[in-house]
């Protein structure tokens, strides 16, 4: 009989054990499996949320360096077209310059050709008064000024065209 209480007691074991094992598949793994696929899906959601939340700073990110290259490639036409405006101004001040120098000295030239030429005729009616001087005093004749001037004149032209 002892071979009987054991297999009973192993067979009441096993039902114990059965019993034990539905009672903690229903009371104790469902609540804590449902709890671990909550957990999972929290963390499954913080997870997409994060990646979310990355792209859009990528995104951001991209649309920053994008506006940025566009305000430096401004900024460099801004300045190309001040230093293209700058030569211009300068250029066509250095020409002003240059027409003003070309004008000025153009004038002088004009000035001192003129005072040369005056010059020059003040030296002949010299000359000729001096000459038609000494012609008088060698002839010992004295003449008017009105003669003088006439004769002056007539020796300016006789020798221009010897000239």
């Amino acid at each position: 009989m002892a071979i009987l209480n054991l297999n009973a007691e192993i067979v009441y074991v096993f039902i114990n054990l059965a019993i034990l094992l539905l009672l903690m598949k229903k009371f104790l793994f469902g609540p804590v499996t449902k709890m671990l696929d909550e957990r999972s899906k929290e963390i499954a959601d913080t997870i997409d949320g994060a990646n979310a939340k990355m792209d859009q700073a990528n995104q951001t990110k991209q649309e920053y360096e994008a506006h940025l290259q566009n305000a430096k490639l401004e900024a460099q036409a801004i300045v190309d077209d001040a230093k293209k405006r700058g030569q211009q101004e300068y250029e066509l001040q250095l020409e002003k310059a240059r027409a003003d120098i070309a004008r000025m000295q153009a004038a002088a030239q004009k000035q001192a050709e003129a005072d040369r030429a005056a010059m020059l005729e003040g030296a002949r009616k010299e000359i000729a008064m001096l000459a038609l001087l000494a012609a008088s005093k060698v002839s010992q004749q004295k003449m008017n000024a009105e003669a003088d001037r006439a004769l002056a004149d007539a020796f300016l032209a006789e020798v221009e065209e010897h000239a």
